[in-house]
């Protein structure tokens, strides 16, 4: 005995099986005390969705609503309507004839007197129901019987139904204790069952409500029906109309007399009793499921995934067709608990021991090492490795990472290669730091030629990171490699070698998005403006916000490093929005001044494709009270241009909002042809690139000639950047360029000094 609870405490210290015990136990409570019914019901309902059927017709409802009260201009019919109703229901062909209403008192001597001559020429075949009392209790009789005027003519069914939480679901009891006796239901009754069970059951849902019949009380006693309506059918008597308060949710649907309830109860009956199997069977056999699957990295395959859609979906489908319901919360509960954290478990373990994907050991097991390595810490960062690795069907990081390995070790051999993604981490053996760059670039060489796998050519890049400090802990020297990678590929060389001087740079950086925000706040964040001279009329004619940064202690920041940053991290937004009001705050002055003038604001690339930019301008421009026309937006795209790209429907918004777009840096990078073709541009702005030597260089002069030709053939206004003297301030107005900016014309300045610029004979551009 004491062997077996020893290997039973053994058994016990397994992480996996403390995992599968604790899911288990939390499911078995789930299902005891029905925590979650809610959910189970959402479930039954979403499945019953998949397979919508329609009524057998059988059964249909005549509804007491509030058409009819409208026509007989009362709260409620008569007792004398009833009893025209039932007339005309059995003069159709009517079967049987069903109140969903107690009818618990007397009324008008002289109409309950008709109401039972009409029930006294029909016995059998009238029913009235029972109901419970507002003071009954839950386990108390239903006391709200047919009057006994009624009761010796009448048929009595219970129209009593248990709602679920929330009304996500109605039961019916097959029959219910009331203080005349135990009465059947109305669906049993209308099922002719004989031997009822006890308890209740579910209605098939999936049986559409708007399919049963459905007619008005007042067309029925009108006689507005076609003959042959009630042929053959039973008919329930519905109080439809909303002063009745019998309206209920039909489960995932919507709202509905109480008496569909009770017609869609009376088919599921007809076709059998539903079985209810409870919520043991799926856990039984979802427990064997996990527990072949708690060895590492099983928890999630194929064979365990397929065997948990098997159980916990297509299983409760099919049964339903055959109205067997089975819950599958609690097992649901069990599996989705073990799985996660059984998965969790496996990554954790994972990244401890070895890479799952490669069989490489991992980053962790390196930062675990506790001893100093006096070798040179080297750091692989594979460039394409996501698009390589996406871009095969079957699994090939092993492969892929067995080929770098193959490589690494060509000259280094023997080392151990640690990997994690597309990082690759080795002590090299080689010491001498010059002989460690030369390796590594010839790595570079070998394979730039291109990997073999899965029988494709594969092409590979990839930058390095060195870092010699051998005093260094490894998870430091890791980093410090890791940083150094990151390095290289930014400054687009083979290999970085990791300098400590740059420490204080790099934390800087790091925390340059915090400062950034703080230096909005605090004023240091301002926006300069440059004009922008139109050579027509030798006037001012606008400006270009630009955003600048004063550090207290660091100075003046440059735009490009933390507007570059701030793209990175998904920050842009702000500044954006900063420099925004800034603009149209600076315009509108400019404006109610009298100047014929346009601040120009740069757009990110990256704004584009966020949906609540056009909102965004607008909310600004309406606070400030500024024409919309008055703002320019320069654009740079950096990405390819596709006329189906979120990016162009955003340009096509802001132009129907009425802003004005402007190309920036013209002639470089996609901005090209294809941009002065689609893009639903005013202003085309020739990068400074192709002005600077515009003097001296005939391909740029001719370049930039074309350039204002084609604009203006397409009917765009040209403002050339970056002009500096008055000598290309000429051969640009030979060239009729309509707008120039630059230093010849003004440096960005101060929006005071801009105003003084406009001031009468302020400005001064020799040309």
């Amino acid at each position: 005995m004491s062997g077996i609870m020893q290997r039973l405490r053994l058994v016990w210290r397994s992480r996996r099986v403390r995992i599968l015990a604790s899911a288990i136990i939390a499911g078995v409570v789930c299902g005891a005390i029905e925590l979650g019914l809610p959910l189970e019901d959402v479930l039954i309902g979403v499945r019953n969705m998949t397979h919508t059927r329609p009524a057998d017709g059988t059964v249909a409802v005549v509804s007491l609503d509030d058409k009819t009260l409208g026509e007989l201009n009362a709260s409620d019919a008569s007792r004398a309507d009833d009893a025209l109703l039932i007339e005309k229901l059995m003069a159709d062909g009517a079967k049987r004839v069903f109140f969903d209403r107690s009818y618990t008192y007397t009324k008008e001597p002289a109409e309950d007197a008709k109401l039972i001559a009409v029930l006294k020429r029909y016995p059998g075949r009238v029913y009235m129901g029972a109901m419970p009392a507002a003071e009954d209790g839950v386990d108390d009789p239903l006391s709200m019987l047919p009057a006994p005027e009624f009761r010796p003519y009448a048929g009595i069914v219970s129209l009593a139904a248990n709602k679920h939480p929330a009304d996500l679901s109605i039961l019916i009891p097959y029959s219910v204790e009331t203080t005349m006796g135990r009465k059947p239901s109305m669906a049993s009754v209308i099922a002719d069952m004989k031997d009822l069970p006890d308890g209740e059951f579910r209605p098939d849902y999936s049986i559409d409500y708007r399919t049963i019949p459905d007619y008005s009380y007042i067309d029925v006693i009108r006689d507005r029906l076609p003959p042959g309506f009630a042929r053959g059918k039973d008919v329930v008597i519905a109080p439809a109309a909303r002063v009745f308060h019998d309206l209920h949710h039909m489960p995932l649907g919507d709202f509905v007399s109480g008496a569909f309830f009770h017609v869609i109860a009376a088919q599921t009956l007809k076709e059998g009793p539903p079985i209810d199997l409870g919520w043991l069977p799926a856990m039984v056999l979802v427990v064997p499921l996990l527990i072949s699957g708690m060895r590492r990295g099983r928890s999630i395959d194929r064979y365990r995934v397929t065997g948990l859609v098997a159980i916990l979906i297509v299983t409760p489908l099919i049964l339903d067709h055959y109205l067997i319901e089975v819950e599958v919360f609690p097992a649901f509960l069990v599996a989705a608990v073990a799985t996660f954290r059984a998965r969790a478990l496996d990554r954790e373990e994972a990244v401890v021991e070895v890479n799952a994907a490669s069989g490489l050991p991992s980053l962790q097991a390196l930062r675990n090492s506790a001893k100093r390595n006096p070798g040179n810490l080297v750091a692989l960062k594979i460039r394409n490795y996501s698009a390589i690795v996406g871009s095969f069907p079957v699994p090939v990081e092993a492969r892929l990472a067995s080929e770098i390995q193959r490589r690494i070790r060509i000259s280094d051999r023997h080392v151990t290669v640690h990997q994690e993604g597309g990082m690759f981490l080795w002590f090299s053996t080689i010491t001498d730091p010059v002989e460690l760059f030369e390796n590594l670039e010839g790595l570079h060489r070998i394979v730039q030629n291109g990997l073999q796998i899965e029988g494709r050519d594969v092409d590979i890049s990839f930058n390095c990171g060195v870092d010699s400090d051998h005093d260094s802990v490894v998870a430091t020297r890791l980093a410090n490699a890791m940083q150094a990678a990151e390095e290289a590929l930014r400054n687009d060389e083979i290999v970085c070698h990791y300098d400590s001087n740059n420490t204080n740079e790099a934390h800087w950086e790091i925390s340059l998005l915090t400062s950034l925000d703080r230096a909005i706040d605090n004023g240091e964040v301002w926006v300069a403006y440059q004009p922008k001279l139109d050579l027509r009329t030798g006037r001012l004619s606008g400006a270009e916000a630009l955003v600048r940064w004063t550090h207290p202690e660091r100075g003046p920041i440059s735009p490009d490093k933390f507007i570059g940053i701030a793209e990175e991290y998904h920050r842009i937004e702000r500044i954006t929005r900063f420099v925004l009001n800034d603009a149209v705050k600076s315009a509108v002055g400019l404006y109610k001044a009298g100047h014929d003038f346009t601040v120009s604001v740069n757009i990110s690339a990256q704004l584009l494709r966020n949906a609540d930019l056009p909102e965004m301008i607008l909310d600004i421009l309406d606070a400030h009270k500024l024409p919309t026309d008055r703002l320019v937006l320069e654009i740079t795209e950096t990405d390819r241009l596709d006329r189906s790209s979120r990016t162009f429907q955003m340009l096509d918004r802001l132009v129907a909002a009425g802003m004005k777009l402007s190309i920036d840096d013209f002639g470089t990078g996609n901005a090209t042809i294809d941009y002065l073709r689609y893009v639903p541009a005013q202003e085309v702005k020739i990068d400074k690139l192709f002005i600077s030597a515009i003097e001296t260089n005939k391909e740029d002069f001719l370049l930039v000639q074309s350039i204002i030709e084609m604009a203006h053939s397409l009917h765009r206004t040209v403002v050339a950047e970056g002009v500096e003297t008055a000598g290309m301030v000429q051969v640009l107005r030979q060239l009729h360029c309509d707008v120039v900016q630059g230093y010849h014309v003004s440096r960005p300045v101060p929006f005071r000094d801009l105003v003084a610029m406009l001031e009468p004979k302020a400005l001064n551009v020799k040309d």
